[in-house]
């Protein structure tokens, strides 16, 4: 038979469980803020923080933003997505990057046939020309591609 210290511990377990649990969505989580922190700055953010991953909150759009040199995580840079290149058309969403110099945001965003992403900081804007069918921006940017870098 069990002793009471075992079912506390069994019930702590299940009741931690059902708070980690995303039942295969996205759910509602905080936006990324210039005064807010995260971690593992420049990781492909969507590995872990997608629906039923490892990660507590799942993603919909998540990247870092470094310097102009790509080599520091840059603190409040923002990020915005748009339906049409160059800042034209419908903006969908609009991101700061945190303290580590990451952007997140689990808010459902649509993004159709594609959205156009821009980097902004002190007045200067950085476009990305093709549009992007998903908001995992460290799968590419930093492994096949350059990181995401402010203007």
């Amino acid at each position: 038979m069990l002793k009471w210290p075992y079912h506390y511990a069994w019930f702590f377990f299940a009741v931690a469980s059902m708070w980690s649990c995303k039942h295969g969505k996205c759910e509602s989580g905080p936006l990324s803020t210039a005064q807010g922190r995260s971690h593992n700055a420049g990781e492909n953010c969507m590995r872990c923080h997608l629906p039923d991953g490892e990660g507590e909150i799942c993603w919909t759009v998540a990247g870092t933003i470094y310097d102009n040199g790509g080599q520091q995580p840059v603190v409040g840079a923002e990020v915005r997505l748009f339906t049409a290149p160059l800042g034209g058309g419908e903006l969908r969403v609009s991101l700061p990057s945190d303290a580590t110099g990451n952007i997140h945001t689990s808010e459902n965003v649509s993004f159709g046939s594609g959205l156009f992403p821009a980097v902004i900081t002190g007045g200067d804007t950085a476009f990305m020309l093709e549009p992007i069918t998903d908001g995992a921006c460290n799968r590419c940017h930093g492994r096949t591609t350059d990181r995401v870098m402010i203007p």
